[in-house]
């Protein structure tokens, strides 16, 4: 505990019958010391401060009020600028215009410029009229070495210039709120340069009363002793918020304390980017407060980098992170605070929650994660990774078991993943909704990292087909993959005849495992990977695959698709799955010219007396089925030859037969005898698709001549085909 007596001065206005308006870039020296106010405030500060060293302010502050009791008149260094008078002669009066100049001075128009700190005191002394919000803009660095309030709305605009303390004193405050309800906002302000590095325990405004919205934006603070920004007494209406840019770096020997000492609710603005940088002396922590809720609002952008052995301290905090948000901690060993030991939360549980798109980071370069068990609910994050810089050092300590819970249903897959320092492991494949995973140093075998993340997400898996002669295609492409970005490193392609799993949702992991395990007994026909280039992308001309030779049918195409999107990480998306039909094409293709045959002498010939080979192929993608329907003689033929079934007059008859040997088996179809008709009924001659064995065929004449041989005979008939698919 610590007690601190402080006394101030209440100076009393000019004694006249005119109304008195006061100057911003005028000095007040028309006062008088009409009384003495005593104030007495307790407030709590962390274990580690040097007794003695409060009990010599409180004496002095306690010799201080026994001069003021005896009539001595105090006047501070910080006060040496004002001036005191006894009486005024004469009342001081204005032109109409210019009272009602001045009444505008202070508003966000027309701001107080101040370019000293004495002026800085009398703007914020002055009562904004209609309590209206207060505006007061820097002309100058600002060196201070006292004490100021603030009792109004305010809004002090550095305007890129810096206050600077150039006192010693590092746990006395310096500004402070003198009133309930207020809204004061910091903005384009610096804290600290070379010349003058230091500040106060009490942060940059000590919040002392209740229902304060402390505002700062675009602030730069650099500070060594007394390098505690943010300093509050633990109300719960009280509110820290960050705007714009900030950046603070706190390190020095004495005095350090948190980031933000009791902040009940401490907001990262929508679209802000903070930077936290703190090696300092005694505080443990980077947050500490009762219940403390620490929130990013959307794409908000926080990075830290502490030497404190905790995040946050004090009962149960809340880190929200909200849509877009990144959130990244780095623990270091520090030169002012030396430990290697870092815990998310000492006295409660912190739980994190990560909204769509959030980001959330934890790094230690020191030893492994431990204290107490976080949990961490995720509805629809990038990710929540916790690591080790070095690969030999394990992310988590024995006994440390974060808990992770999936809330959302937004059809991504979920992973989680651990590195060691041989390879890349799986713990959960595909992380369901409503479910808790626990993990520990042992499940994922005391590795240095580990990654919950949105798998890669195959958005769509485009199909299309071709078929022509010697053609029957089935093409894959991916068009999109999501999350943007993603640096590809394979595709896996899986083609089958039938679905390969028979869950109601493919992203079921029921459905998955059956995806992945799928062979050929299974009703895969075909599977192929393409392996791309670092950096080249998943989707489009590069993710092309084609199918060939392929029989008319319905498939399904199933497509996986890996990348990088963390380093040292490479994550799977979940299979996805596109039916497609490959119509059927029917093609039948016979030699250009002529069948044709010689027979010297009567009696039987063969395919030796068939002047060429006569081939019929397939050409298409269906099995396809020839028959000879008719027979008829081209009329400009004279010959007496005829075409019978059997000898009856064995004059000039030809018993004739039409025989397709197939290529590869060699297997013969003959049809015949052949007899001129309309309507004939043969075997048929079948033929495969053209990439399958006997897609081809030779035709050729065989028979018998009864004679006699009377010279040579020529005879032309033509045969008419029938051709079908064969189902």
């Amino acid at each position: 505990m610590k007690k601190t007596i402080v006394i101030f001065f209440a100076v009393m206005g000019l004694s006249s019958s005119f109304p008195l308006i006061t100057n911003a870039q005028e000095k007040v020296t028309d006062t008088s010391v009409s009384e003495a106010e005593v104030s007495v405030e307790r407030f709590e500060t962390e274990e580690g401060y040097n007794e003695t060293t409060q009990e010599a302010e409180v004496d002095t502050a306690t010799e201080q009020l026994i001069r003021e009791e005896e009539g001595s008149t105090y006047q501070s260094s910080e006060d040496s600028t004002m001036q005191t008078q006894a009486s005024i002669e004469q009342p001081v009066s204005f032109a109409e215009s210019e009272v009602e100049e001045a009444a505008e001075i202070g508003t966000k128009e027309n701001p107080h410029l101040v370019s000293s700190y004495s002026e800085l005191q009398t703007a914020l002394a002055i009562v904004q009229d209609g309590g209206e919000t207060k505006y007061i803009q820097l002309q100058n660095d600002i060196i201070y070495n006292g004490e100021v309030r603030i009792g109004q709305d305010t809004v002090i605009d550095g305007n890129g210039y810096a206050i600077l303390y150039s006192g010693t004193s590092y746990g006395v405050a310096h500004f402070r709120t003198d009133a309930d309800n207020l809204t004061i906002t910091y903005k384009n302000l610096t804290f600290g340069n070379s010349s003058y590095p230091n500040s106060t325990y009490y942060g940059i405004l000590y919040i002392g009363h209740s229902d304060i919205h402390f505002i700062v934006e675009n602030i730069t603070y650099t500070i060594q002793n007394g390098g505690q920004p943010f300093w509050g007494n633990n109300d719960a209406g009280n509110t820290l918020e960050l705007r714009g840019e900030n950046q603070f770096y706190s390190s020095g020997s004495s005095y350090g304390g948190e980031f933000v000492e009791g902040y009940r609710n401490v907001l990262f603005a929508q679209e802000s980017h903070t930077t936290i940088y703190n090696d300092t002396p005694t505080a443990m922590a980077i947050f500490w407060s009762t219940a403390q809720t620490v929130t990013l609002a959307k794409r908000a952008v926080v990075s830290i980098e502490s030497s404190k052995p905790l995040l946050f301290y004090g009962d149960n905090a809340t880190l929200d992170i909200q849509e877009d948000a990144q959130f990244y901690f780095k623990k270091f060993y520090g030169t002012n605070y030396q430990t290697n030991d870092i815990s998310l939360s000492s006295i409660g549980i912190l739980t994190g929650n990560l909204a769509e798109n959030a980001i959330a980071c934890f790094t230690t370069e020191a030893n492994g994660f431990s204290g107490n068990d976080p949990l961490f609910n995720l509805a629809s994050p990038d990710r929540l990774i916790f690591e080790a810089v070095s690969t030999q050092n394990q992310v988590f300590t024995s006994g440390f078991d974060p808990t992770l819970k999936r809330s959302d249903a937004d059809g991504y897959g979920y992973s989680i993943d651990y590195l060691t320092g041989n390879s890349q492991e799986n713990y959960i494949q595909n992380a369901q909704t409503g479910i808790s995973y626990t993990l520990s140093a042992s499940s994922i075998s005391n590795g240095y990292s580990v990654a919950y993340s949105r798998t890669p997400s195959i958005e769509k898996l485009a199909t299309s087909t071709e078929t022509a002669a010697d053609i029957s295609n089935l093409y894959g492409q991916i068009d999109s993959v999501l999350p943007a970005g993603i640096s590809g490193s394979r595709i896996e392609y899986k083609l089958a005849e039938k679905r390969l799993y028979n869950e109601t949702e493919i992203t079921e992991e029921a459905a998955q495992d059956s995806i992945e395990q799928a062979a050929a007994a299974q009703g895969v026909m075909k599977s192929t990977e393409i392996l791309l280039n670092e950096n080249e992308p998943l989707e489009g001309m590069a993710s092309k695959v084609t199918f060939s030779e392929l029989a008319a049918s319905d498939y399904y195409l199933y497509a996986k698709v890996s990348g990088s999107r963390i380093e040292g990480y490479t994550f799977q998306s979940l299979w996805q799955e596109a039916a497609v039909e490959l119509p059927p094409y029917l093609l039948i293709q016979f030699s250009n010219s002529s069948l044709n045959f010689n027979s010297s002498i009567p009696g039987q010939f063969g395919r030796q007396q068939n002047e060429m080979d006569y081939t019929v192929r397939n050409a298409g993608n269906v099995p396809a089925a020839i028959d000879l329907k008719r027979i008829t003689r081209n009329a400009e033929e004279g010959s007496i030859l005829s075409l019978v079934d059997q000898f009856v007059t064995n004059d000039q008859e030809l018993l004739l037969s039409l025989v397709a040997e197939k290529v590869d088996s060699k297997e013969l179809v003959t049809i015949g005898p052949l007899i001129e008709s309309e309507t004939l009924d043969h075997p048929s001659v079948t033929l495969n698709p053209f990439w399958e064995t006997d897609s081809l065929a030779n035709l050729y004449l065989t028979g018998n001549y009864s004679g006699p041989l009377m010279g040579q005979q020529k005879i032309s008939y033509q045969f008419s085909f029938e051709v079908s698919a064969i189902k």
